[in-house]
């Protein structure tokens, strides 16, 4: 069986973050307003409080509400388990970019004529 092999390609953008309102953030997430104050009252989106303006959500915050949305509705997942799947998801991020770290690491140390620029995977 041939072994099936994934690339993450990451692209960072040196925009402004764009911040919605809460109005702007239940249209683009899918989910109503109630729902939306309730998943930022279990912690599981956060916002940032902007004087004068109330929560803005970050296109961050609306791609993970749609995640949130889709584990609920589209896989029948509870609000506990959704939690432990975020969780367990920035583990494994923060376990890749631990490896990555590591594997540049590594590749210096065979490779003592190489500068950290040029070890990037």
């Amino acid at each position: 069986m041939a072994e099936t092999r994934y690339t993450r390609i990451i692209i960072s953008s040196s925009r402004p973050t764009v911040y919605y309102s809460e109005q702007e953030t239940a249209q683009y997430s899918h989910l109503d307003i109630p729902t939306l104050r309730q998943l930022q009252a279990e912690g599981l989106v956060r916002g940032v409080e902007v004087a004068g303006e109330g929560i803005r959500y970050s296109e961050q915050d609306v791609a993970l509400l749609r995640r949130i949305r889709r584990l609920q509705e589209d896989l029948g997942i509870n609000l506990e388990g959704v939690e432990v799947i975020l969780h367990l998801l920035a583990d494994l991020q923060a376990l890749q970019e631990e490896l990555g770290r590591h594997r540049r690491y590594q590749y210096m140390l065979g490779n003592p004529n190489t500068t950290p620029d040029n070890s990037k995977s």
